[in-house]
């Protein structure tokens, strides 16, 4: 369901008559509040996919989800309003080890104990997309290291801190080499990557990834400016 005049009361009777359901998409349901989640998350315990974006999701939505939903596989969230850090880590403490697949976008800066928890409850995961207003450095790093079985990873960031030497990773501004060489390290089995706006990416960046992500099937590159011949022969040579 995309931008219906669905209500808690309608959500409660889907709960209600599809106790088996397995899949639900409610995109821009802007009439679904806390109300409904919580009974379709009550009632519909074998949810394996879930679709909220651009939907109203508070901290108490969240907490339902982790504690009902033992299936869970795959969570969107992107542009979740009301969508707090608090609310999120509750989420990922009691659901993260079954999540493959997340897609996060916060209209504010991510603090570090989100992207943390992640990196340390999202074993499982192989899909990932997180935007933010913001993303520390250390928060990257704790995703590579503990989502070991990522094989899709873009990331997207508005703003940008003073004082760094800084790399866009799909728009995300991280330290350069460190982050690159903490993915190919700790991300293995990558199968795509996307590296977009670029000014700043060198050859050194892309030789770390081709060495460390050996299954890379899909790399994007755009405005990757610093990239000459050597890093585009290191991944030709490397990802095959």
């Amino acid at each position: 369901m995309r931008k219906c005049c669905l209500s808690d009361s309608g959500l409660a009777a889907i709960g209600g008559g599809f106790t088996k359901l397995e899949s639900l998409r409610l995109t821009s349901c802007c009439n679904v509040t806390d109300i409904g989640l919580i009974s379709i998350a009550e009632k519909c315990q074998l949810l394996k996919s879930l679709d909220l974006q651009d939907i109203c999701v508070a901290d108490e939505s969240l907490a339902a989800i982790a504690k009902y939903c033992t299936r869970l596989e795959d969570l969107n969230l992107k542009r979740c309003k009301s969508l707090t850090d608090t609310g999120f880590v509750q989420l990922v403490l009691g659901r993260g080890r079954t999540l493959k697949s997340l897609g996060l976008v916060f209209g504010k800066s991510l603090i570090d104990v989100s992207l943390e928890a992640v990196g340390f409850h999202c074993i499982s995961l192989q899909i990932l997309l997180i935007e933010s207003a913001f993303i520390n450095n250390k928060g990257l790093l704790s995703i590579v290291k503990g989502c070991s079985h990522l094989k899709s990873l873009k990331l997207l960031c508005l703003n940008i801190a003073s004082g760094w030497k800084f790399l866009f990773i799909f728009g995300i501004i991280v330290s350069r080499l460190r982050s690159l060489c903490a993915i190919g390290k700790g991300c293995k089995r990558l199968k795509s990557l996307s590296l977009n706006i670029c000014q700043i990416l060198s050859d050194l960046g892309l030789d770390s990834i081709a060495v460390g992500c050996a299954e890379l099937m899909c790399l994007e590159v755009l405005q990757g400016d610093g990239i000459g011949i050597g890093g585009l022969k290191s991944i030709a040579k490397a990802c095959t």
